[in-house]
């Protein structure tokens, strides 16, 4: 599964964020509810793997897409099948969860404490309005439901979320076996659905942004949960406080650059952000890793790919 690009800036933004920032507190409790949710998503994906499907079928995970009218979908999976499509919206709350049905309102009690939720039912019940009305411009008919997966079982249901499709993680095989007993094999062509949704695909942007001069500079070191800057020497960079070393931080770095700032660097972007100041040592490594590299004379830059996280660190070498 693969995480979102909201998720991966979050994730990279913890660690670069300025100590002192404003923010900092704030993204840190975003970045531990997206891995929650992420926790959350792999629960369903290990359920969905381990049940037998009567039927030809096709799952997307983390599927994201905008609409008509310029809004974002964020649904977190879709199964396809010849009788029925299944949004599902996954949690990974605690406490006891309650709802007011007439007033749409979601809350949880948790260690004496109440807290209101963003109502989970309305947010997938918006999922599915939005995929019917893609179905009927695709002219396919084919029933779309959805449900609330509860993936922490340690959290308690109220009575009153009884009559509505929210239920433990452990529940989804029975839901989806009622769904094949109580629905008729429609005509629709389970491939041209699959195909569709690929093209309504949408990866979507990281939810914020944050100027550079807010971010820490240097290579971080992992070794110290990125809490110290390593030093370039001899080829390497070193942790003055762990006293690790490594050549291969350089790729983790420049991923961290591609997330935060754009996949373009320069000579200049490079010393800035690796805390460094010699332009020949920066001019060597960036031809040592054999980055794609674009412009000529002061309009040179380089070009950091997708996959620089994968990069052998023999590159390095």
């Amino acid at each position: 599964m693969q995480k979102s690009k909201h998720h991966l800036y979050t994730e990279v933004l913890a660690k670069r964020i300025m100590f002192g920032d404003t923010e900092a507190s704030a993204i840190q409790h975003e970045l531990q509810r997206l891995e929650a949710g992420f926790a959350g998503e792999i629960k369903l994906k290990q359920t969905l793997s381990d049940y037998f499907f009567k039927t030809d079928h096709h799952i997307f995970y983390n599927f994201e897409c905008m609409n008509e009218k310029g809004y974002s979908h964020q649904m977190d999976a879709i199964l396809v099948t010849p009788f029925f499509i299944v949004i599902f919206e996954v949690k990974l709350l605690s406490g006891v969860l309650f709802y007011k049905s007439a007033q749409h309102e979601f809350y949880r009690i948790h260690n004496d404490k109440r807290e209101n939720f963003r109502n989970p039912l309305d947010q997938v019940y918006r999922h599915q309005l939005f995929l019917e009305q893609c179905l009927r411009k695709w002219q396919i008919t084919i029933p779309v439901h959805f449900s609330v997966v509860i993936a922490n079982q340690q959290a308690v249901l109220d009575e009153s979320l009884e009559n509505f499709p929210i239920f433990h993680i452990s529940g989804v095989p029975n839901f989806i076996e009622n769904l094949y007993l109580n629905t008729a094999k429609s005509s629709a062509n389970i491939n041209m659905i699959v195909a569709k949704l690929n093209q309504l695909y949408q990866a979507l942007p990281p939810r914020r942004t944050i100027s550079s001069n807010r971010l820490r500079k240097g290579v971080l070191c992992r070794w110290c949960d990125y809490k110290h800057v390593m030093f370039y020497h001899y080829g390497s960079f070193t942790c003055n406080v762990c006293k690790a070393r490594s050549r291969d931080v350089v790729f983790e770095t420049l991923y961290h650059y591609r997330i935060l700032l754009g996949e373009k660097i320069s000579n200049r972007q490079f010393r800035e952000f690796f805390g460094m100041t010699n332009i020949k040592v920066c001019s060597n490594i960036l031809s040592r890793l054999g980055l794609e590299q674009r412009g000529a004379k002061k309009g040179t830059y380089y070009i950091i790919p997708e996959n620089i996280l994968s990069w052998s660190k023999k590159k390095t070498e």
